[in-house]
């Protein structure tokens, strides 16, 4: 999908604008729909809950991990 793909490309500077509150949005719908593709519906359910009942927190898990890994943390 070219939202997945548009993602994984973006600079390591703009991804750490995406990992800012409240755009860390656009990294749960990232998860979700990169669930989706591969067919791992369970893992797009964890995804939903989390951005649901711990998206205020996990901002700064994003922001940490796109500082060091310059990607988003994934199960």
């Amino acid at each position: 999908m070219g939202y997945v793909k548009w993602m994984d490309e973006l600079s390591k500077a703009l991804k750490i604008v995406f990992c800012i509150f409240y755009l860390d949005l656009t990294w749960m719908v990232y998860r979700i729909i990169k669930a989706f593709q591969a067919k791992n519906t369970t893992m797009a359910i964890v995804w939903i809950v989390i951005a649901v009942l711990l998206g205020w927190i996990w901002w700064i898990v994003d922001l940490i991990y796109v500082i060091t890994q310059d990607k988003v943390i994934e199960f």
